[in-house]
């Protein structure tokens, strides 16, 4: 029997592909793991509704990671296990900016995606239909509660340098990241993959030593510091590989199916 009980993969990037499939070997390891009883998850920044597909090909039932650690998700059930939001006000601060910049900016409640505006034209329009996001003009005055989770949309050339001026400015206040070349991504400060990784191990009743991260971008750090075995594919960002004891194969090659047959099987 494998050491290694609890397996959480981060999704985009690391086990979806350009085309946002899983490949065939991939989907088979997960089986392999699930059969000799570990439990494998997913950790994504994505709400749970554009991961349940996903859960569902791959026959998960463990607790889904959700809006980068702020929310965490009874699979069999879709409903919350554990959710923190960003502060109301520290919202609608970053909501003024966005719009000072002429970016947009989306809050997430529930499985719920609101915007000021939706412009056909904008760079991220396809993403913002993906989720069926609703403008709702004043966005700040409309937010009545915390958002679960809080992004901005900005140009990619922008996005990395955009996450660094935010975490300066929030610093303590916030937790800001990215694991999408258009979305800065901001959440409470208390909550990353890495507290979620906490939590769902202690939840599990399996200690951290046993777990294992796999990710590829700046919204994994904190869980591949995390978790007691840190992997990252061949196609991470270098942040992500230098904090990586293992480095697999790209997602284009599958190199979660190769992190599970090395360590698990």
């Amino acid at each position: 029997m494998s050491f290694y009980r609890l397996v959480v993969v981060d999704l985009d990037g690391t086990l979806l592909d350009r085309d946002r499939q899983v490949s065939p070997r991939d989907r088979a390891a997960v089986r392999r793991a699930l059969d000799a009883g570990v439990v494998v998850t997913l950790a994504s920044g994505r709400m749970f509704p554009l991961v349940e597909s996903f859960v569902r090909q791959l026959e998960l039932t463990a607790p889904t990671i959700c809006y980068g650690g702020a929310l965490i998700v009874d699979p069999l059930t879709a409903q919350p296990l554990f959710q923190r939001g960003v502060p109301l006000a520290l919202s609608v601060e970053i909501i003024r900016e966005a719009r000072l910049r002429g970016w947009t900016s989306r809050a997430y409640v529930g499985t719920e995606v609101f915007v000021e505006t939706i412009d056909v034209s904008a760079y991220n329009y396809e993403s913002l239909a993906r989720v069926n996001a609703v403008a709702v003009g004043d966005l700040e005055s409309y937010l009545s509660e915390d958002p679960w989770h809080l992004a901005i949309d900005a140009p990619p050339e922008v996005t990395r340098d955009l996450v660094r001026e935010m975490r300066a400015r929030f610093a303590g206040r916030l937790n800001v990241t990215t694991g999408h070349p258009l979305l800065t991504e901001f959440s409470h400060p208390a909550i990353d993959k890495g507290s979620a990784l906490r939590w769902l191990a202690n939840f599990m009743g399996i200690p951290l030593a046993q777990s294992i991260a796999i990710g590829d971008d700046w919204n994994d750090v904190a869980m591949l510091g995390v978790a007691g075995l840190a992997i990252a594919v061949a196609n991470a960002h270098p942040d992500v590989l230098a904090v990586s004891d293992v480095v697999v194969p790209s997602v284009g090659e599958s190199g979660v199916a190769h992190a599970l047959e090395r360590f698990v099987l």
